[in-house]
C-alpha cells in the first residue's frame, strides 16, 4: 500500500510539469467620448493581459515605398519575443533567443507612403493621433488562417497596423481594416469560437471615439455568390455617443444596429445578407449584433475544456460602470444582454480616473477580490488561471481588469494639443502609467523614448546584473507583493502608485507647457520613463528587505526593530485554527462571514442570496454540529449579513482602491 501511495504522491508532484500552459488572452478596453473627459480628449485603452507576450515598445518610423511595391503579411500571433523579426519595420525587431525570421503569411499591395506609429504586442497610436486597443470576443463565425490550412490572411494585430500605417482618422482605420478582412480573410487569435472575434476601440483627433467588431466570414463554393469578394468577414462599428463611455471586456457590445444612421454605423455592405445566410439572423425586425453573432455566455465555454464562466465579461463592465455611471444603476449580472453599448458618465472624469478604472480588484464591493478563501491570509486579489484543478472541478472566481499575467495596459489619449500613449508595464494595479508623445514620432525626433528601460528586455531572460527594465521592476514588485499583499499594498505599493502618477502626469503637462520642438517633448518624456523605472527598482529592492520571511523587517519608524505580520485573526477563525493544527486540517464552504473581520467589511461583503438557501439546509440538517454552531450564532449576525448583501449592490460610487492609495 505504500508503494502506491508514493506513487500516487509522484503523480501528484508531476502533475503540473505535464500540464499545458493557460494560453488565452482575454483583455479589457475601455472607451470613453471627448465630451466626457475634462480635458477634452478621446481615450481608448487596452489591458493586454497576455502570459507570454513581447510587451517591449516599438518606434516604426514613417517610410516611402516605390510604385508596385507588397506589404507583407507576417505570422501577428506569435507574441512572444522576439514577437517579429523584421528590422526595415523597427530597428528594435532584431533576431534574438534563437529566432532569426518570423513566419510569412502572404503579400498585399503597398501603398506609397506609411505614418509612424508606437507599436507593442499591438499597434498603439500613429503620429495623427490614430489611438486604437484591443479585446478578443467570442463568435459563431470562426475563420482560419492561411498557417492553419485555412484562407483568412488577416489577424487583428496585422489589421490594426495597416489601419495605423494608413489613416489619419478612425473612420478611415475601420474601413481599412473591415475590407481587409472582408477580402483576404479573418481569423481569431484564440482557437474555436472563444477567440473567433475581435473587438478594436479607436479614437482620433477629431474626439471621435468608436468600437469596431469583426469576426470570420461566411464563405462559398458558388462561382457567382453575393459579395463574392467580401466573404472573407463580417463587421460592424458603433461611434460612442457623446458623453459616453463604454467596456470591451471579451464579449461583443454592439447591439440594435441601424442601417441608415451612416453618422454613427459603418457596416459591411453585405451584412443582412451574410447573416441571414448564415442563419443568424431572419432578417425581421432590428439586427441585434450581439446576440446574432456571439453566443450566450451563461452557458458558452470561453475557455475550452474548461467551464462557462458567465461573469468573466459582465463583472469587468460592471466594475467601471460602477465608478463611471453609478446613477444608472447597472447591476452586477450574468446576463450580458442587460448590458447597453455604453453609458453617459455621471460628471466628466479625468485620465487619472481612467488609470484607476484599470487597478481596481471591486475594493469596497460585495466582490472585493483581498476576501475569501481564495484570497488566502494575506488577503491577495490575484488568482491562479487554468491548470487541471479547474478541470476537475468546475467554477468561476471573479476576474478583475489588472490581473497577474497583464503583460502592459495602455491608455490612447487624442483630440487633444499633444495626443499620446499612457504605458503602463505588467499588472496596472502597481504599475505607473508614463507618457509618449505622438509628436515624438515625428522626422525631427525620431521616436526617442527610453529604449533601455521600456524597449528592451523579454520575459523570458531575468537577470540582477543585467539591463533594470521597468517590466521587469513592476512585475517583480507585483510577483513580491504576495509575500503580504495586505500590508505591503495599504502601506506602501497603492500610495507610492498615485503619488508618483499624479507627479508624472503634472510633469507631464509641464513638458507640453515648455517644449519648444517635438525633440524637447521627446526627451522629456524620455527622463520621466527612466525616472519611474528607477524608483521602481528602489522600491523592489525596499520591498525585499521589508517583508523577507514573512517579517516586517526594520521600518523607517522603528529601524532596529523586526515585526510579526502573522496569520489574520478573522482567517485562523475562518479554517478552525486550534491545539490539532499539528496535523493538516481541511475546510468547506461556509456561508457565514468570520466574526473577526470588522464590522465595515462584514457589512460590504454581505451574504449571497444563494448563499442563503445553503445557510437554511445547512441550518435545518438534524446533525449535532449543526444544532450546537446554531447556538452560537446571533441573529443579529445573519441581520448584518443580509443588511450587507443589500449595501453591497449599492456599492460605493467610488472605489475604496483610490482611498487605500491616497
Amino acid at each position: 500500500m505504500w508503494r502506491r501511495a508514493m506513487a500516487m504522491a509522484l503523480r501528484l508532484l508531476l502533475l503540473p510539469l505535464a500540464t499545458r500552459g493557460f494560453d488565452i488572452d482575454g483583455c479589457t478596453s475601455i472607451v470613453v467620448n471627448a465630451d466626457a473627459m475634462q480635458d477634452g480628449s478621446a481615450v481608448t485603452s487596452h489591458a493586454n493581459d497576455c502570459a507570454d507576450c513581447d510587451w517591449r515598445v516599438a518606434y516604426v518610423p514613417a517610410q516611402d515605398h516605390p510604385e508596385g511595391s507588397e506589404r507583407i503579411i507576417y505570422d501577428a500571433v506569435w507574441s512572444q519575443y522576439p514577437r517579429l523579426v523584421d528590422p526595415s519595420r523597427s530597428k528594435s525587431y532584431q533576431p534574438a533567443m534563437g529566432i532569426t525570421s518570423t513566419a510569412v503569411l502572404g503579400r498585399i499591395p503597398q501603398v506609397k507612403h506609411t505614418y509612424a506609429l508606437w507599436e507593442a504586442s499591438y499597434g498603439l497610436m500613429n503620429e495623427h493621433g490614430v489611438g486604437m486597443g484591443e479585446s478578443t470576443c467570442s463568435a459563431f463565425l470562426v475563420g482560419t488562417g492561411l498557417s492553419q490550412g485555412g484562407t483568412a490572411l488577416f489577424s487583428i494585430g496585422n489589421l490594426m497596423a495597416i489601419a495605423l500605417e494608413r489613416c489619419k482618422t478612425a473612420r478611415c482605420a475601420i474601413q481599412t481594416m473591415g475590407d481587409l478582412g472582408a477580402f483576404y480573410g479573418f481569423y481569431g487569435e484564440d482557437p474555436g469560437m472563444g477567440g473567433a472575434g475581435e473587438a478594436v476601440t479607436l479614437v482620433d483627433q477629431s474626439g471621435e471615439a468608436w468600437v469596431f467588431h469583426i469576426c470570420g466570414g461566411v464563405p462559398s463554393s458558388e462561382k457567382n455568390a453575393s459579395w463574392a469578394t467580401q466573404r472573407g468577414a463580417l463587421w460592424a462599428a458603433q461611434r460612442v455617443p457623446s458623453g459616453h463611455v463604454a467596456v470591451v471586456a471579451n464579449s461583443m457590445i454592439i447591439r440594435q444596429i441601424d442601417f441608415e444612421d451612416k453618422e454613427n454605423f459603418m457596416l459591411h455592405p453585405g451584412l443582412k445578407d451574410l447573416l441571414q445566410e448564415a442563419k443568424l439572423w431572419n432578417g425581421r425586425g432590428q439586427l441585434d449584433w450581439q446576440k446574432a453573432v456571439s453566443p450566450n455566455m451563461e452557458t458558452f465555454s470561453y475557455f475550452p475544456g474548461l467551464a462557462p464562466i458567465p461573469m468573466y465579461s459582465t463583472l469587468r463592465m460592471w466594475g467601471v460602470y460602477r465608478q463611471a455611471a453609478p446613477s444608472a444603476k447597472i447591476r452586477a449580472t450574468k446576463d450580458l444582454g442587460s448590458f447597453p453599448f455604453s453609458v453617459p458618465v455621471d460628471g466628466k472624469v479625468s485620465i487619472l480616473d481612467v488609470m484607476n478604472w484599470f487597478r481596481t480588484h471591486y475594493e469596497g464591493t460585495e466582490f472585493d477580490m483581498r476576501y475569501g478563501s481564495l484570497a488566502g491570509p494575506f488577503q491577495s486579489p490575484n488568482r491562479a488561471e487554468g491548470g487541471d484543478g479547474a478541470k476537475a472541478v468546475p467554477g468561476q472566481f471573479a476576474r478583475a481588469t489588472s490581473i497577474p499575467r497583464t503583460s502592459y495596459t495602455v491608455l490612447l489619449q487624442s483630440g487633444i494639443k499633444q495626443p499620446r500613449v499612457w504605458f503602463a508595464p505588467d499588472a496596472s494595479a502597481s504599475s505607473i502609467f508614463v507618457p509618449f508623445f505622438a509628436s515624438a514620432l515625428d522626422a525631427n525626433a525620431q521616436g526617442r523614448f527610453d529604449v533601455a528601460a521600456y524597449g528592451t528586455g523579454s520575459m523570458k531572460s531575468f537577470s540582477f546584473d543585467g539591463a533594470r527594465s521597468a517590466w521587469w521592476a513592476h512585475d517583480f514588485v507585483a510577483n513580491w507583493m504576495d509575500l503580504s499583499y495586505q500590508n505591503m499594498s495599504e502601506q506602501y505599493v497603492y500610495p507610492k502608485v498615485q503619488r508618483l502618477q499624479r507627479e508624472v502626469y503634472h510633469e507631464t503637462q509641464e513638458a507640453i507647457d515648455h517644449a519648444e520642438s517635438s525633440l524637447d517633448l521627446a526627451e522629456r518624456a524620455s527622463q520621466i520613463q527612466r525616472k519611474v523605472t528607477e524608483e521602481w527598482w528602489r522600491l523592489a529592492e525596499q520591498m525585499v528587505v521589508r517583508y523577507n520571511d514573512h517579517f516586517y523587517n526594520f521600518p523607517e519608524s522603528d529601524p532596529t526593530n523586526v515585526g510579526s505580520i502573522g496569520y489574520p485573526a478573522f482567517w485562523l477563525e475562518m479554517i478552525g485554527y486550534d491545539q490539532e493544527f499539528y496535523r493538516p486540517h481541511w475546510f468547506q464552504r461556509s456561508p457565514w462571514v468570520p466574526k473577526m473581520l470588522p464590522d465595515a467589511i462584514k457589512e460590504q461583503l454581505g451574504t449571497p442570496p444563494e448563499f442563503l438557501a445553503e445557510a437554511l439546509t445547512w441550518a435545518l440538517s438534524p446533525s449535532p454540529p449543526t444544532l450546537c454552531l446554531l447556538l452560537l450564532l446571533p441573529l443579529t449576525s445573519l441581520m448584518t449579513y443580509l443588511v450587507g448583501y443589500r449595501r453591497g449592490l449599492q456599492a460605493a460610487q467610488q472605489d475604496i482602491y483610490c482611498q487605500l492609495s491616497a
